[in-house]
């Protein structure tokens, strides 16, 4: 049975150009041309996937992802932002707003393919993603855990978090959008890392933006020891010339006026 799947652009040519692209993968492809015809579409057919564009007429696409991802029927739909929208406060609200995937033009054509795929074989096998970053979410590695255990196998949990001041420093000196924008990078990283040393590994995102890592007894140390040196790496390149010399973030309390300072944030994998 074919996929039914949306394509939204004010872009008659690319419409049209996706539309081929997938049904020669044999999916069902309904188009629309701006914001509140996608929102009607979507509604009234109940595509299994969604490209959407950002700037249209109408209504853009962060407020189209917005409100179906808000709607409890139309939540699950997984969406796929495509623009040519590529800051990183750009990708940031697309993530914010529920998109399940960011991906910028000019694209590849293989990589859009074979994200969407991807994308609806998660749905079909009731795989979660965290809109955040696209990562499973937690509850989905939680649940093979169980069946591991069930089972008798070898089960060897890793959790991946942050000292909660530290988060709380990062925030106040670089603001709730820089942050995500590190967690998002860091999510991939150690996603990618893993799959280098095991890919049968799994990973899962909670929504406090800790991770959970299901491995192999042999790999444990391995991935540890990885995680950390290439996590902590890349976190601190979020951080200023300053604050790296300083070795943290000076924070002044409001009631005393006394500096202390925050330590950088580092990764904490038990």
């Amino acid at each position: 049975m074919p996929n039914k799947i949306l394509v939204v652009d004010d872009n008659r040519s690319l419409v049209e150009i996706l539309k081929m692209d997938f049904e020669l993968r044999g999916h069902k492809v309904f188009t629309a041309y701006d914001g509140e015809e996608a929102e009607q579409s979507i509604r009234e057919n109940h595509p299994e996937l969604v490209i959407l564009d950002v700037m249209m007429p109408k209504k853009n696409g962060y407020a189209v992802c917005r409100d179906i991802k808000r709607d409890f029927e139309l939540s699950k739909i997984p969406i796929v932002l495509l623009t040519a929208k590529n800051t990183k406060d750009d990708i940031y609200w697309g993530y914010d707003c529920g998109a399940d995937a960011y991906v910028t033009k000019p694209y590849e054509s293989r990589d859009l393919i074979r994200l969407v795929e991807q994308l609806l074989q998660d749905a079909k096998e009731g795989k979660r993603s965290y809109a955040w970053t696209g990562l499973p979410d937690a509850s989905v590695v939680e649940k093979e855990i169980s069946l591991r255990k069930d089972a008798g196998g070898d089960v060897v949990v890793l959790n991946i978090e942050f000292d909660d001041e530290t988060k709380e420093g990062f925030i106040q000196k670089y603001g709730m959008g820089i942050y995500r924008d590190m967690i998002h990078s860091l999510a991939w990283k150690i996603y990618n890392t893993i799959q280098e040393i095991s890919p049968t590994t799994m990973v899962g995102q909670y929504g406090d933006d800790s991770f959970i890592l299901l491995t192999h007894p042999d790999e444990k140390e391995k991935i540890k020891e990885r995680i950390i040196e290439e996590g902590n790496s890349l976190i601190k390149g979020y951080y200023s010339e300053e604050d790296k010399i300083r070795g943290g973030i000076s924070v002044k309390d409001i009631r005393s006026g006394k500096e202390t300072i925050v330590s950088m944030m580092s990764l904490l994998v038990k």
